[in-house]
């Protein structure tokens, strides 16, 4: 039981980085342009990005990279440290699929000399294009900050 128990969190990890890189490799296979969900607020629609949030320090995609790969060390550490299996830790967990996901895509991407970018397709609203990686971060920073809040 205690084998489940401690198991559950790396599929789940998994599970999130998998379902983040197929979806981004069916949008880019199949060329997903402009494709309207609901009108004016969700669209699908193939784009690249080479830098991190927001399309920042584009220009310096190898060493975002390399900043990238020391936070994720610095969650992976973080993620030791704390109680398993609470709100805290899935927040960590879920923020640490994000950053592998959009990491290995960047990895791959920099090694296959095609500019370290990342794929991002969901356009919502007014908020630049990201992708589920994006969305796992977000939302684990989110809970995150609530876990933080309930702390105190």
């Amino acid at each position: 039981m205690n084998l489940k128990k401690n198991l559950f969190p790396f599929l789940l990890l998994y599970l999130l980085v998998f379902i983040d890189l197929f979806i981004k490799y069916l949008v880019r296979t199949n060329n997903i342009q402009e494709k309207v969900i609901v009108d004016n607020i969700l669209t699908i629609d193939l784009t690249y990005n080479t830098g991190i949030a927001f399309g920042l320090f584009s220009q310096y995609t190898l060493l975002t990279y390399v900043f990238s790969i020391l936070v994720l060390f610095w969650l992976i550490y973080q993620l030791n440290k704390i109680q398993k299996n609470t709100f805290e830790f899935y927040s960590l967990l879920l923020i640490l699929s994000g950053a592998l996901g959009n990491l290995s895509e960047r990895g791959w991407n920099l090694v296959n000399d095609n500019d370290g970018k990342v794929t991002d397709f969901i356009e919502l609203l007014f908020i630049p294009s990201f992708n589920f990686a994006d969305v796992y971060i977000s939302i684990g920073i989110f809970f995150l900050i609530l876990s933080e809040l309930k702390k105190n």
